[in-house]
């Protein structure tokens, strides 16, 4: 089953998309060697929490405790210290310096790190250049840490597909569905190193909001943990659409 085969499975009025590319050795400076990207509906996602990776690299590469917290934890409160510190111009400067990709702040609420809206694509970009990057070890491997709960189990998901331990695969994922949407947005990335290569996936979903609706905008506003609902909601399709990609991009390397 490709990608595409699983985007077609969507229901209405969801929105997923996912993309891969795979790179030589971590001094490779050129073009992907494989890229690869399909899309169902919306082209551009709010990013909630799957951008902090980034934002703690572009603040100074992962110093602090603030740092760790971000990307092993999610932890909102340390991730807008750090975005605040920044400012938020200056890192998007930064990230679009080291990724070529440019992102802008939402002009609802310019100063929500989870405002910037962003692609798959342009997630694949920006973390491909990441995983090149010797200054961004720690990061990488904060990302390897991050706790099961938060990972949606697509460090197995992605180890299965590409034949690598799970504990090898970095994740970071990011969950919210806010008042004023019909949707739950999922997010994930992952990266992996195999064979002299680094292989990096993400996946981004909005898919209609479960029965539970006023539940879970209770549970937000009482900073009751969700991401128990964005996993049964949509754990399976990111899962899929991370494995799947992984294998189109194992064809595309077939000659």
């Amino acid at each position: 089953m490709t990608a595409t085969d699983v985007l077609a499975t969507l229901p209405e009025g969801a929105s997923a998309q996912v993309a891969g590319e795979v790179s030589g050795s971590p001094q490779y400076g050129g073009a992907p060697l494989r890229a690869t990207s399909a899309r169902r509906g919306a082209v551009r996602l709010r990013c909630a929490s799957v951008t902090k990776p980034l934002i703690v690299w572009a603040a100074g590469g992962g110093r602090g405790e603030d740092a760790e917290r971000a990307v092993r934890y999610s932890d909102n409160a340390a991730t807008n210290r750090i975005w605040h510190a920044g400012p938020p111009p200056r890192i998007l400067d930064r990230l679009a310096a080291s990724t070529t990709v440019r992102w802008r702040m939402a002009n609802a609420d310019p100063g929500w790190f989870g405002g910037v809206e962003v692609s798959a694509t342009e997630l694949v970009t920006a973390y491909g250049a990441l995983a090149r990057d010797p200054g961004a070890a720690r990061v990488l491997g904060w990302m390897r840490a991050v706790a099961p709960e938060q990972a949606f189990g697509i460090p197995d998901a992605v180890a299965d597909t590409l034949g690598v331990p799970a504990a090898d695969v970095a994740v970071k994922a990011g969950w919210i569905g806010h008042p004023d949407e019909t949707v739950l947005r999922t997010h994930a990335v992952a990266v992996a190193e195999r064979d002299g290569e680094t292989v990096v996936v993400a996946a981004m979903s909005a898919l209609p909001y479960p029965a539970d609706r006023e539940r879970y905008q209770q549970d937000l506003r009482a900073g009751r943990p969700v991401v128990d609902v964005h996993e049964q909601l949509a754990g399976p399709l990111l899962r899929d659409l991370l494995a799947a990609t992984c294998r189109d991009l194992a064809r595309l390397g077939v000659r």
